[in-house]
């Protein structure tokens, strides 16, 4: 799984939130709890993480497959799961 600058300023820029949990962001890209699929073919790593800043939240990583190689396109927190747009695809 690969962030790249790019990703990461538009994480930091659009979803500063998130910005302080780049250790999470990478592990739930790799393990999350469910997948699913968005309606432009990216993915979305989810997992519920009990402490944050905001208090319990689910933790959204999309990202695309280009081939073998995972390319994380943005991250952002929610607290309601059924707000998470897309097909569940895998869950653990």
């Amino acid at each position: 799984m690969s962030l790249s600058d790019k990703a990461w300023k538009h994480i930091r820029e659009r979803h500063p939130e998130v910005f302080r949990y780049r250790g999470a962001l990478l592990e739930v890209a790799t393990k999350p709890q469910l997948i699913m699929k968005g309606r432009h073919d990216e993915l979305k790593a989810v997992k519920f993480l009990d402490e944050t800043h905001l208090g319990p939240m689910y933790l959204v990583v999309v990202f695309k497959e280009r081939g073998k190689r995972k390319e994380i396109i943005t991250a952002y927190f929610t607290s309601n799961l059924g707000k998470i747009r897309g097909e569940v695809v895998w869950r653990a």
